[in-house]
């Protein structure tokens, strides 16, 4: 088995993970194309390269109440 990084065509980003028989014939879907390297993951831009992971996130700020504390959320 031979795992292959599916690529949006436009952004070059990771849209799937598959896995193909070795020395199969596959044509991706229309708009789609197989990265040359294997080990990105879902979410990942392809830069010609390598992959590059998307930034992590923010973390989601606390809700506070109208004096500025947190709410007591321990019950």
């Amino acid at each position: 088995m031979a795992r292959k990084c599916l690529l949006d065509s436009t952004t070059k980003v990771v849209i799937n993970a598959i896995e193909l028989e070795d020395g199969a014939i596959w044509t991706p879907p229309p708009g789609t194309e197989l990265a040359p390297q294997d080990d990105g993951a879902i979410g990942d831009t392809w830069d010609g390269t390598q992959f590059v992971s998307p930034p992590e996130p923010e973390p989601e700020p606390l809700p506070v109440d109208a004096n500025g504390a947190a709410p007591n959320v321990i019950g």
